[in-house]
């Protein structure tokens, strides 16, 4: 149904084409030997008039008001305006289509005659228009060769003062490259109504492009919205194509728009536009009607259409074939328009017959306007009638997207109560497996924590058990020996010689134990530094020589058994502020991490630990190997939670992530372990130093 009124507004315009061409067949005075008498003519009540006829006319001269007025100009030839060159002949002899020329014709006005005007609106040649040896219109600049004209400025209505009931008007006509001649004929009318005439045309012009532009843009902004459409990119260029045509062509917009414009240029731009609008209905054609176009129909329409602007360079050697050209065009675009809409309408295809309406009606305005057929403004009415159908046709499109658009919006809106009922589903059970994640972790930070604390006991174990045993053989021994004695002393046997040599015996076995208890005692004492350093959770003042001293018996027995040496070169006095036994845990695991990943199996190193102060109040701590380095696949991810290449022997990953949180939290340090160059890795460790000044405080209390 929103396609019912399309008929009703091509039958309106076929009534106007045929009202114009009625007009143009009414009868209107015509000129005779280069006067025109409308001394009896009534402009108020009969209107404006076209001063057709034969017009004096001078060929190959630009004759002055002077010349005529003293009798200097030679006779002149008579014309008919409105006309062309090239199909005019004087005295059966052809006219040259380029040149110059001068026009005379003297129009007898009413008595009382109102205040008239004149327009004329010829842009593509240079013409200079006087009214009683008065400058009154031009266009371009009018010279007796082609240097010194050109067609560049316009100006196209003037009002012209009655005089003495007659006006003498000369046109000089100045044309190289392009056909000379007066195509239209001036029109002379009341001042207020061809000025009224013109705000009118200027207004329905000016609404008319604006109408173009629009449906351009909006087209334009669909197609980039959804490039798919392609429909609209090719409606977006067939409106602005038609927006040029009325900037270009012989009209008020164009002369107030691009007055001051090339003429010459302006007509090649608006036969561009011939092309730009037929191949836009052939591709909207293509678009709307998918396979209904016949290929052995296309090629010649695209050929003929695109051969019309071409064709317009040779109009001076071959007048009609512009015509020609055009017409055929015309004709067979039509012919390849209505052939696909009767096949989409035998598919049942919904826009076939408002399309094919559409298309006639802008091929009949085209051919009335290349043959100079119809009503002042036939061409306008066939591209609104075509623009209409486009913006029933965007007004359609935009429906169909709001209803797709309320649609998807229902979809998104159920897709939303969906989604967020997962996601509050996946959120709870995340929170449970994050939940999970983190006790598993704090258990392995834990077990990680207790795998330290064994080895050090393991250490502690070991170095016990050397002076343990060593007291306990010396105390057997000496038991013997006071065994011993005692039988001598009772069998009476015991000599001097044999109580002196039980003496010394005695004293050496004494010193041997007091030797023995005295290193196992140290080693306790360190054990319980250790553990109260692990303990405190509280920073104290240390000297960091004194804690590597307590830390050797430990890493000496990780190297037990193990073709790796380790030094410690860290001078007393860096003094540190923080927390020992974190920081013990960090070496230790370092130690460890060395051990176990930088000389595997038998492989024989060296471990070094050294420390310095800088000049910006730090202490860096630095323990390298001449180990295997670092694996490239764990780089990146180094002190990542569960990051290990040892998972196959049961490690867990966390003992470096242990370190870089302690190192980074609760000690307020960085740390980094790079490769070393020359081979295996170098872990830097910077900590705050404390004042150097201040003395050390005793040593907190041991747990019991």
């Amino acid at each position: 149904m929103r396609w019912a009124g399309l008929p009703l507004i091509g039958l309106l315009l076929f009534s106007l084409l045929w009202s114009g061409i009625s007009a143009a067949l009414e009868s209107r005075p015509l000129a005779r030997d280069g006067v025109l008498d409308l001394r009896g003519w009534d402009f108020g009540r009969q209107g404006q008039l076209s001063l057709q006829g034969d017009w004096d006319f001078w060929p190959d001269r630009l004759v002055g008001p002077q010349e005529i007025a003293d009798g200097s100009a030679p006779p002149p030839d008579r014309l008919a305006v409105p006309g062309r060159w090239t199909n005019q002949t004087i005295n059966g002899r052809p006219l040259t289509a380029e040149g110059i020329g001068t026009y005379r014709l003297r129009v007898l006005l009413p008595p009382g005659a109102p205040a008239l005007a004149m327009r004329h609106n010829q842009r593509f040649v240079a013409w200079n228009i006087l009214i009683n040896g008065a400058p009154v219109l031009r266009a371009g600049h009018v010279g007796p060769d082609a240097d010194s004209t050109d067609s560049v400025g316009q100006r196209a209505i003037a009002a012209i003062a009655p005089g003495k009931g007659e006006l003498d008007i000369i046109v000089q006509v100045a044309a190289f490259g392009g056909y000379g001649g007066m195509p239209r004929a001036l029109l002379l009318g009341n001042a207020d109504s061809v000025y009224g005439d013109w705000q009118v045309e200027l207004a329905l012009r000016a609404a008319f492009l604006s109408l173009c532009l629009s449906i351009g843009i909006l087209y334009l902004i669909l197609f980039l919205l959804r490039p798919r459409d392609r429909i609209c990119l090719v409606f977006a260029v067939m409106s602005g194509a038609i927006a040029l045509v009325q900037v270009t062509s012989n009209t008020p917009l164009s002369s107030e728009l691009l007055g001051d414009q090339s003429g010459k240029l302006l007509g090649l731009l608006n036969n561009t536009m011939f092309p730009a609008v037929w191949l836009s209905c052939l591709a909207g054609a293509a678009l709307l009607f998918p396979g209904c176009l016949r290929r052995a129909m296309v090629w010649p329409t695209v050929a003929a259409i695109c051969a019309v602007p071409v064709v317009s360079l040779f109009t001076l050697q071959v007048p009609w074939l512009l015509t020609a050209a055009a017409t055929l065009g015309l004709l067979l675009s039509m012919a390849t328009l209505l052939t696909a809409t009767f096949i989409a309408f035998r598919r049942q295809i919904a826009l076939a017959l408002p399309m094919a309406l559409a298309w006639t009606v802008l091929g009949l305005a085209n051919l009335a306007l290349t043959h100079r057929v119809g009503f002042n403004g036939v061409m306008e009415a066939g591209y609104c009638f075509m623009l209409l159908m486009q913006a029933s046709m965007l007004i359609d499109h935009l429906r169909h997207m709001l209803d797709q658009a309320q649609q998807s919006n229902a979809r998104l809106a159920a897709m939303n109560g969906d989604l967020e009922d997962q996601v509050q589903d996946r959120t709870r059970h995340l929170t449970d497996t994050v939940d999970r994640l983190r006790l598993a972790q704090e258990r392995l930070v834990q077990s990680e924590k207790l795998a330290s604390l064994g080895r050090l006991v393991a250490g502690v174990a070991h170095e016990v058990n050397t002076p343990v045993g060593t007291a306990l053989t010396t105390a057997t021994h000496l038991s013997t020996q006071v065994r011993d004695a005692e039988q001598s002393m009772r069998a009476g046997t015991l000599t001097r010689r044999q109580l002196a040599d039980f003496l010394a015996e005695t004293r050496e076995a004494a010193s041997l134990l007091t030797a023995t208890v005295e290193r196992t005692a140290a080693i306790v004492q360190s054990f319980k530094q250790a553990m109260a350093d692990r303990t405190d959770d509280r920073p104290r003042r240390f000297d960091l020589a004194d804690l590597a001293r307590e830390l050797r018996p430990t890493m000496e027995t990780r190297l037990t058994n193990r073709p790796v040496t380790a030094a410690v070169e860290i001078p007393p006095g860096l003094l540190l502020e923080t927390y020992p036994g974190a920081l013990a845990q960090v070496l230790g695991q370092l130690i460890s991490n060395a051990l176990d990943h930088g000389f595997p199996a038998d492989r024989s190193g060296h471990i070094q630990i050294t420390a310095s102060a800088t000049a910006d109040d730090w202490v860096e701590i630095r323990l390298e190997d001449d180990g295997v380095g670092i694996a490239d696949a764990i780089k990146p991810r180094l002190f990542e939670p569960f990051a290990t290449t040892g998972r196959a022997a049961g490690r867990t990953g966390l003992g470096l992530h242990m370190a870089y949180t302690l190192v980074t939290g609760l000690l307020g340090g960085s740390i980094s372990i790079i490769d070393r160059p020359g081979g295996g890795t170098s872990a830097l460790i910077r900590l705050p130093a404390a004042d150097q000044e201040a003395p050390l405080p005793p040593p907190p209390a041991m747990p019991t």
